[in-house]
């Protein structure tokens, strides 16, 4: 994680707001768990500027993004791999080649299936959620566990956003997963997943919909 290289990457595609997140990723230097999420926030600004964004980075939410005059905030979360991706690969690397391998879900060894953790990641991220605007969760994964759960998470967020009282959890638009280095195969070939939430206070408008489901990782 070397801060002047991802700072001069961000500098050189186009990025704002630069001077504040330099200064809090120095300050967090000496912590490398703190870093690394922070330098996550770096790499979805600079996915979004690689597909014609413009943004800037900020402190809640984390980043601000534009396209075609329309505007949207969007907050970052890491999610680490987790034991269950280790098991599973264990689980592939032992079977046989002709034999095909079922692939737990974390429910076992985190006591929940890793869409209802993007949904408790989502409801947790309310009050960052601006008032007034579209907003979007971007989810950076390091997990497998993870991949083709952003549909069935967005489901469960509608469903308690309905029965809550709560108006802050109609401030979001949609959950994007980002997989990189990985490909998901369904629907479609892809490293990025965009599902829209149904009960937004503020729409998302067309433009910014289809954009959104046509960012793709480098």
């Amino acid at each position: 994680m070397n801060i002047d290289e991802h700072i001069a990457q961000l500098r050189d595609a186009g990025a704002g707001g630069l001077a504040q997140y330099e200064t809090r990723l120095r300050y967090n230097a000496g912590n490398p768990d703190k870093l690394a999420n922070l330098f996550c926030e770096g790499l979805a600004a600079l996915m979004f500027l690689h597909n014609g964004w413009h943004v800037t980075l900020r402190e809640r939410p984390d980043l601000q993004l534009g396209l075609h005059g329309d505007a949207l905030y969007a907050e970052v979360k890491r999610f680490y791999e987790k034991k269950q991706d280790r098991l599973n690969e264990r689980a592939m690397l032992d079977a046989p080649d002709e034999f095909l391998v079922p692939l737990d879900d974390p429910t076992e060894t985190e006591g929940k299936s890793a869409w209802e953790q993007i949904v408790d990641v989502a409801i947790k991220k309310a009050p960052v959620y601006m008032e007034g605007a579209a907003n979007i969760l971007v989810v950076e994964s390091d997990s497998e566990c993870l991949d083709l759960m952003v549909n069935s998470a967005v489901h469960e967020y509608d469903r308690r956003a309905i029965e809550s009282d709560d108006s802050r959890l109609r401030r979001l638009n949609g959950i994007m997963l980002v997989n990189r280095g990985r490909t998901s195969f369904r629907p479609v070939p892809s490293n990025v997943e965009f599902c829209q939430t149904q009960r937004a206070s503020v729409p998302l408008n067309g433009r910014l919909a289809v954009a959104l489901g046509s960012i793709r990782t480098g």
